[in-house]
C-alpha cells in the first residue's frame, strides 16, 4: 500500500524538477538574447540578433517550445550617448506537459523578462 504512494511522490519530484529546469532554459534564452541586443550598434540590429539567439538557445536545450515569443524593448538606442539606457528582452515559451508521460495536462507558457544596460558612452 505504501509502494503506490512513493512512486506517485517520486513521479512528482521529477515532474517539479522538469518545470523548474524548462523555467531555467527560457530564463537562459532570454538573457543571452538581452546580452546580445546590448551589444548591437542598431536598433534594427538589436531586434534581429536577439531573436536569432533566443530561437538558438531553446533550440539547444532539452525543451521544446510548441510556440515561442521574443519581444525586444529597443527603446534605449534612441537615448542619446551619455545617459543611461536599457534594452529589455521578453522571452515566452510554450511546452507541451504531454512530454512528463501522463496525457491530458495540455501545456505550460514560461515567460522570463530581462533588462540590460546599454554602453553608457558608446555610440547608437
Amino acid at each position: 500500500m505504501v509502494f503506490p504512494g512513493l512512486v506517485m511522490i517520486g513521479l512528482l519530484v521529477v515532474a517539479a524538477g522538469w518545470l523548474l529546469t524548462s523555467q531555467s532554459a527560457v530564463l537562459e534564452a532570454a538573457n543571452e538574447s538581452a546580452r546580445i541586443a546590448s551589444l548591437a550598434r542598431t536598433a534594427p540590429q538589436a531586434q534581429a540578433k536577439a531573436r536569432a539567439a533566443a530561437a538558438t538557445t531553446l533550440a539547444n536545450s532539452d525543451h521544446r517550445c510548441s510556440s515561442s515569443s521574443v519581444v525586444v524593448d529597443t527603446s534605449g538606442f534612441a537615448v542619446p550617448v551619455g545617459q543611461p539606457a536599457t534594452v529589455t528582452v521578453t522571452v515566452a515559451c510554450n511546452i507541451p506537459l504531454s512530454v512528463l508521460g501522463l496525457p491530458g495536462l495540455g501545456s505550460r507558457t514560461f515567460t522570463q523578462t530581462v533588462v540590460t544596460d546599454l554602453d553608457t558612452w558608446r555610440l547608437r
